[in-house]
Formats: structure tokens, sequence, C-alpha cells
């Protein structure tokens, strides 16, 4: 098991401030935002200008001794769109980030769903176009050695506990990156999580609080030693990566550090 830094610990810097902040953090491995229209690198830069972009990308790695262990993706349109465009635009987004992942040996995504959109479409057809998407999406990347895994993410059509079961039941193909601080922030006790943990492909840990999606490590409602506790009892063999978001209202550095050796600690 590897522990990655995220890049979401600099979501308000560019990527070359990025990648030197996760080597100064003492980190050699990272999870790369590829997220449209935020941090760090768009799906929509891999497809229209591919040489550009993996040449900036790799010189700022090589020059930071730092390598991507695992992505986490947004691609340019809505998960629940089925019109023939988006699907077309979806499609060449996810044949791109299969071969950005298969440059660096990555063989695992996070995918982020759509949070927006969501207004004035009936709950039930979000949530099966949504599940359409993620299969098409799914029968491109595996054949190219990436798995996605969905992020049931707060203000999504997955945020609440028993749509996510239902999507188990629903997509048994479907892997998961299972992070504790949506549910924490919405009072869920972890412990009905556990379905989700059993079918993660890889996981996203930072301390969070009802209402609030991070807070300091400690004193947030993720309990982690339940969670590191359910990861080593099902012999959980993917990876970890550490994703405390950047923020004006709080110095995350220290409370990234002190997450990787309770992790390391309990799990190596």
């Amino acid at each position: 098991m590897r522990i990655a830094c995220s890049t979401a610990a600099f979501c308000r810097s560019p990527l070359e401030e990025a990648v030197c902040g996760v080597r100064e953090l003492g980190f050699a491995e990272a999870d790369l935002l590829v997220i449209e229209g935020w941090v760090h690198v768009n799906p929509t830069d891999l497809v229209n200008d591919w040489d550009g972009t993996t040449a900036r990308l790799d010189a700022l790695l090589q020059e930071n001794g730092v390598r991507p262990i695992a992505l986490n993706a947004g691609l340019s349109v809505l998960l629940h769109d089925r019109s023939a465009e988006a699907c077309e635009q979806r499609r060449r987004e996810v044949a791109a980030l299969a071969r950005f992942a298969g440059l660096y040996g990555v063989a695992v995504s996070g995918v982020q769903p759509s949070l927006t959109g969501l207004d004035g479409r009936p709950a039930e057809q979000v949530f099966r176009d949504s599940v359409a998407s993620l299969q098409e999406m799914a029968a491109i990347a595996e054949p190219a050695g990436l798995t996605l895994a969905l992020e049931c993410h707060v203000r999504s059509a997955f945020e609440s506990l028993p749509d996510a079961l239902r999507l188990l039941d629903e997509a048994p193909w479907l892997s998961v990156a299972y992070d504790p601080s949506h549910f924490a922030m919405s009072g869920v006790d972890l412990r009905e999580t556990l379905p989700l943990l059993e079918r993660a492909a890889h996981v996203h840990l930072r301390d969070a609080a009802p209402g609030r999606m991070q807070v300091h490590l400690g004193e947030g409602a993720v309990d982690f030693d339940w969670l590191l506790g359910s990861l080593r009892d099902q012999g959980y063999a993917g990876d970890v990566s550490i994703e405390y978001l950047e923020s004006d209202e709080m110095d995350v550095a220290d409370d990234i550090r002190g997450l990787r050796d309770l992790v390391a600690s309990a799990l190596e």
C-alpha cells in the first residue's frame, strides 16, 4: 500500500506549485487532480493538446522527484448528460485520461459526479443516466488498464447513503473512491458505509465534522481507528491519498503529515 498526497492540498495554486508542494510535504507520490475547469490538469487539454500538456507535467515531475500513483478526474460534461454530443466528448476525454494514466502506470482514477445541472430534473432520471454514462466510461477505461472509481460526493446524485448503497446494487461492476468526509459532514455513522468501503478501489482521507468538509485531524467525526482497522481486516490492497484541501481558513500541512503517519503506522 502506498500513501499519496493529493494535489488538492494546493487546489488554489497552479500546477507548478502543487507538484513542488507535494515534495516539500515529504511525499514522493501524488494523487493528481484532473478536474475540468478547476485544477490541475484539464481533461480537455489532454484531448486538445496532448504533447504540450504532458511535456509540461513531465518536466515538473522529474524536477521535483514526484510521480502520480492515482488520478482524481472530473470531465467537462455532466455525468447525466446523455446527448449525443456529450457522450462523444465523454468518450474522448475518458480515452485521453486512460492514455494519460498509462504514461505513469496509474491503475485507478477517482471520478467526480456532477454537482451541477441537477435542479429541475427528476432524481431518478439523473441517477439512471449517470449510471449509463459510468458504464460506458468503464468500457473504455478498463481495457486500457484503468479502473474508474466513483466518489459519492455531497451535492451529487449519490450523496445520500441510501442512493450510494443502491448504486452498489445496480452497478455491481462499479468501483468506489471511498471518502468518509462526505458522509461525516452529513452526520452519517461511518459504520453504515462499510459496503462502500468494501468496494473501494482507492481511499481519500481527511477529517471532517457535521456541516464541515474538513477540520484539523482529531477534531472531527471520522473514526480513523475503525476505518483503518476495517481496511486492515478486509485486506485492502489499494492505495490511500491524503486529501486535505488548500484553504484560507486553516493551514493543512501538519494535518497532511499527521494523517500520513497515522495511516502508515496502522496499515504498513
